[in-house]
């Protein structure tokens, strides 16, 4: 029965996310049409879809429920704290992933339709979106833990100000930045290092709020 239910909170998170999952996936394959008229126009339009798209479901599924106290419809519900962490993290997993796989392959795909392809640019991008996925992943795991609307400006302010920060400081790194803009794909320990961390830091922020909602003895 609970694992019925489980599903069912899914399915209405995702039924909540749906503008959001199309709106995210119309507007980055728009913004890199835009690319090739205008390349910062279309690149500026692509990242801010991306991070747009985590801030919008980590607010809205996480915060607003809390406000609006729609939270209280799950304490008749025979759902344990856990089952309840589960459906919120899966349901806020596949409404990001699904855009963001899309897009992921739609760049790649795009990268591959040149002649001769510019395959440096390859590890770098996927870099950048696993920086994505990363701060999606801090930012649910902060706002379903802690609930407060604080927090979350501080961890939107962090994670948006580390975009930049990557862009500028990781692309030039050496094993990164001399490969960007040549013909070959280059998975450099430089960049293989960044992928590391990056999957390190989602692993640690879902793992974080598991255990944190684990000790919890109900939903508040």
């Amino acid at each position: 029965m609970s694992q019925s239910i489980v599903r069912r909170l899914i399915a209405k998170d995702l039924y909540l996310y749906r503008w959001m999952i199309v709106g995210a996936a119309v507007t980055g394959i728009a913004a890199l049409f835009v690319t090739g008229i205008h390349e910062i126009t279309g690149l500026i339009l692509f990242l801010t879809t991306i991070v747009a798209l985590g801030v919008f479901i980590a607010m809205y599924g996480f915060l607003v429920e809390r406000k609006e106290k729609s939270l209280l419809f799950v304490l008749s519900l025979p759902v344990s704290p856990m089952q309840y962490t589960t459906a919120k993290i899966l349901a806020a997993l596949i409404a990001f992933l699904v855009p963001w796989t899309l897009l992921l392959v739609t760049v790649i795909a795009v990268n591959f339709a040149f002649d001769p392809p510019p395959d440096g640019n390859i590890p770098f991008t996927i870099a950048m979106m696993f920086l994505f996925l990363a701060n999606f992943c801090i930012l649910i795991a902060l706002l379903l833990t802690t609930g407060s609307e604080a927090w979350a400006i501080a961890g939107i302010l962090v994670t948006n100000f580390s975009v930049p920060v990557f862009m500028n400081t990781v692309r030039g790194l050496p094993g990164i930045g001399e490969h960007v803009d040549g013909p070959v794909a280059v998975w450099s320990t430089a960049i293989l290092t960044a992928l590391g961390i990056q999957a390190a830091v989602i692993v640690l922020s879902l793992g974080l709020a598991f255990y944190v909602q684990s000790r919890k003895k109900d939903f508040v």
